[in-house]
């Protein structure tokens, strides 16, 4: 009887997205430069993987490629990653385990997702300032908020149109 195994698919921890951009990277316009083994240690390894790192130190997704490849090690068993190797992602792990606990890749998502939210309010607010204001009657739900005083405004309004609905005229002489 034949057996073909096959390995199973690894997949990427969700909660760390893997990077992305538009911008042309080293990594992978010479993918070679960031190929490393365990065990190989000739000076000309040892040069290739200095002009990685050096490489990596200038990449504009560096952050989000640590996280990434810490987050995933099965993804990455060799290689140079955010300029890191195999090695150092190892000792990093085990100081992020040692530092927020076992769960440490939920943890690092819940501070990025939340210091994402803090960036998005914060640039609101500038916006807001550089553009004027549409008129309330002509602003889209969809597009504009609207602020605690336009609802205190808009109750107002409403209240008194169901008054006057309500309320009898009197007669016109």
């Amino acid at each position: 009887m034949s057996r073909t195994a096959q390995a199973p698919i690894t997949q990427a921890d969700p909660r760390i997205p893997f990077p992305s951009t538009t911008e042309a990277l080293v990594c992978r316009t010479n993918e070679n430069l960031f190929v490393h083994e365990h065990g190989q240690n000739s000076p000309e390894d040892i040069r290739r993987v200095q002009r990685a790192k050096a490489a990596c130190r200038g990449c504009p997704v560096a952050e989000g490629c640590l996280k990434w490849s810490l987050a995933n090690p099965e993804l990455t068993p060799t290689g140079i990653w955010a300029a890191t190797t195999a090695k150092e992602r190892k000792t990093l792990r085990n100081r992020l385990r040692e530092r927020l606990g076992t769960d440490w890749v939920g943890v690092v998502a819940k501070v990025d997702r939340a210091s994402s939210r803090r960036r998005q309010a914060q640039s609101r607010p500038a916006a807001a300032e550089a553009a004027p204001r549409a008129h309330p009657m002509f602003s889209s739900p969809a597009r504009d908020s609207i602020t605690p005083e336009q609802q205190r405004q808009n109750r107002l309004v409403l209240l008194t149109a169901e008054y006057q609905h309500r309320t009898p005229r009197p007669p016109s002489p």
